[in-house]
């Protein structure tokens, strides 16, 4: 059964990427920035995603426990220095959004 209350504390940050130069260089720089991010407080579940009718489009998907988690990793020593090696590489547009509904995580295997 889907769990369809209001998951208030839980939000999930949506960042798009273009990249202009080459998408293994990107990839590359994506992982070291994963890296950092996952060793954070507060992390419940970290992506990239590549868009698969244009190789130079990306995804990322990271799931945290609250707005605070996620405003405490990006004031971290360090987190400044991975950001500008992807801006670099890439332009991106961000958004967070608030859990509201979650029918399946990795705690409910799919069927």
């Amino acid at each position: 059964m889907a769990n369809q209350g209001d998951r208030a504390g839980n939000v999930t940050f949506v960042n798009r990427f273009t990249v202009a130069g080459e998408p293994d260089d990107f990839e590359k720089a994506f992982a070291r920035i994963a890296e950092f991010m996952t060793a954070q407080p507060g992390i419940l579940g970290y992506t990239l995603s590549r868009d698969i009718g244009n190789p130079k489009r990306y995804v990322n998907i990271a799931r945290w426990e609250d707005a605070q988690a996620l405003r405490a990793a990006v004031a971290r020593p360090g987190f400044q220095e991975h950001v500008q090696d992807l801006r670099q590489l890439a332009d991106s547009e961000s958004d967070l959004y608030v859990e509201r509904q979650c029918y399946l995580d990795e705690s409910t295997p799919a069927s």
